[in-house]
């Protein structure tokens, strides 16, 4: 009895030691061997490594960017994921525009011949000591202007045309075509508004409508902040342009607010502004100044 017992006790501890080391097997295979495609980077993942390498302060990583762009991106491919890459790109100009003017300007030259040179003359137009700058500037995605005496660098929508277009989708390509019509006209100078009221009323208005219709894409994402953006200004203005001066509707926001109503009565912008617009007009200005953290985010 006493011998059935023990061998029953050894059978027990043989087949407990199986499980135990099945479990942990089953553990160790858990850990080791994961889904491999958490691992795969898409297109745009690795497009975005890349760029965060580069030097944001050499206007020549905008070119390698894009090199990097092609190299990764197919013509024929999806065009959603192309978008994607090619948003990063943008973004990637901006950046470089903000930080990249020290390796693109030196401050003995006179640069003002290169200002809107894209759209009054072209390369012809270059004078033949700028020649060497303008060439580095301009296959690297940028145009030169002039800011309060400065000379500063702007995304080249010529630039975008001849790298980009056959990439992406038709939302993106009409974003960028009006960008570009922006970009020629101006928007601002020296902190003032450069353009006529019906121009900033029309441009917050397609952008308005052009980010509701594109809701959901890298077009429509794009849009949108770009109506933020016109939208705060024919709110309050800017610097040099404030809507309100000396407590009271300045004459270029007060022919706008009219147009606005009688170009897009029916806009979310005009709604949103009918308010405040209405107190403006009856010089109640504090309590108009009151709306501006839910219209704007932020008072004046």
């Amino acid at each position: 009895m006493t011998k059935l017992f023990r061998n029953c006790l050894l059978l027990s501890l043989l087949l407990t030691g199986c499980v135990s080391n099945n479990k942990e097997e089953q553990a160790t295979d858990s850990t080791t061997v994961e889904n491999p495609e958490e691992y795969n980077l898409s297109k745009t993942d690795i497009l975005e490594d890349y760029i965060l390498a580069l030097d944001s302060t050499d206007i020549e990583s905008v070119g390698k960017a894009t090199a990097k762009f092609k190299e990764l991106f197919d013509q024929r491919s999806d065009s959603i994921q192309n978008d994607k890459g090619v948003a990063l790109i943008m973004d990637y100009i901006d950046k470089v525009s903000m930080y990249g003017s020290r390796s693109a300007f030196k401050e003995d030259v006179n640069y003002r011949p290169l200002v809107n040179v894209e759209f009054d003359g072209g390369k012809a137009a270059v004078p033949e000591d700028l020649e060497q700058a303008y060439e580095k500037i301009n296959k690297n995605g940028f145009r030169v202007r002039e800011v309060e005496g400065m000379f500063d660098l702007e995304a080249n929508p010529i630039y975008f045309q001849e790298n980009f277009y056959p990439f992406i989708s038709s939302n993106l390509e009409i974003f960028l075509q009006q960008q570009a019509r922006d970009n020629m006209e101006g928007f601002a100078a020296d902190a003032a508004i450069s353009i006529p009221f019906q121009t900033l009323v029309q441009r917050t208005i397609w952008y308005e409508d052009f980010a509701n219709k594109t809701k959901g894409t890298i077009a429509g994402e794009k849009a949108k902040k770009e109506y933020d953006k016109y939208f705060g200004t024919l709110t309050i203005g800017m610097d040099n342009t404030p809507a309100i001066e000396s407590q009271q509707l300045a004459p270029y926001f007060q022919e706008a607010y009219t147009y606005l109503k009688d170009f897009a009565p029916n806009s979310e912008t005009y709604k949103k502004l009918e308010p405040y617009i209405a107190l403006l007009q009856e010089q109640k200005i504090d309590e108009a100044k009151a709306l501006l953290p839910n219209l704007i985010g932020r008072g004046i």
